[in-house]
């Protein structure tokens, strides 16, 4: 099946749904950064497929600038920053906090560059084979992309949750493969693959209201999962 517009649209509602019970069940601030990362990422898939539309001549090229430059700004300028710091929040270990605050450097660092980058060069998308096409980042694009993966996959590689550590290695295979097999539609393919295995997010919180449950019953519990 090629991926379209209808693709993303239904992928947006279905993870959207994931979002929303992600969403229910967050507690407390620090939790909200990591709980809002499933929605931000359906309606994330949802722009893109206005940006299908566009390139098919269905809505307006207004409608489809507005969406193109909404989704690079959520791609290329937020999440390089955001997806650390949400995971940064969550993380009670000292030592790997430190490392994920030197990520989140990198991370604003990476964003601070593709937010000029999507303000001041020519940004374009065009339909390759079953993918969208996103340029724009000029001569330093495997750089950034290597400096983004790290920022965006390398924290959730560090926590010490096995759902947040299984989204990073998930991510990590993705975008070795597609970088492989299909580099033009790198930004493309690996945002609805984030979208879809942003599901693990909302296990890691009901695992930790699970565990809160166990403890306010007064049964014993195992040590946390994932815990290292």
């Amino acid at each position: 099946m090629c991926f379209s517009a209808e693709a993303d649209f239904v992928s947006g509602v279905v993870v959207g749904g994931v979002g929303v019970a992600t969403l229910r069940e967050a507690k407390g601030r620090s939790e909200l950064p990591l709980a809002l990362l499933p929605l931000a990422f359906a309606i994330h898939q949802v722009t893109e497929g206005f940006v299908w539309l566009s390139l098919e001549g269905k809505v307006s090229q207004e409608a489809g600038d507005a969406a193109l430059y909404s989704y690079l700004f959520y791609a290329w300028a937020l999440l390089p920053l955001f997806a650390p710091f949400a995971i940064y929040l969550v993380e009670s270990s000292v030592w790997r906090r430190r490392c994920m605050a030197a990520l989140m450097v990198i991370g604003a660092g990476v964003g601070a560059y593709l937010l000029e980058a999507l303000l001041t060069n020519d940004v374009s998308a065009r339909i390759v084979g079953h993918t969208i096409d996103y340029r724009g980042v000029g001569d330093s694009g495997d750089l950034v992309t290597v400096l983004y993966v790290l920022a965006t996959c390398g924290t959730f590689l560090l926590s010490s949750q096995r759902h947040i550590r299984w989204f990073g290695v998930a991510n990590v295979l993705a975008v070795v493969i597609i970088a492989r097999e299909q580099s033009e539609g790198l930004t493309s393919l690996w945002c609805i693959w984030g979208a879809i295995v942003s599901v693990l997010i909302y296990f890691q919180l009901r695992e930790w209201r699970r565990q809160e449950a166990q403890d306010d019953s007064g049964e014993p519990r195992a040590a946390s999962v994932g815990a290292v």
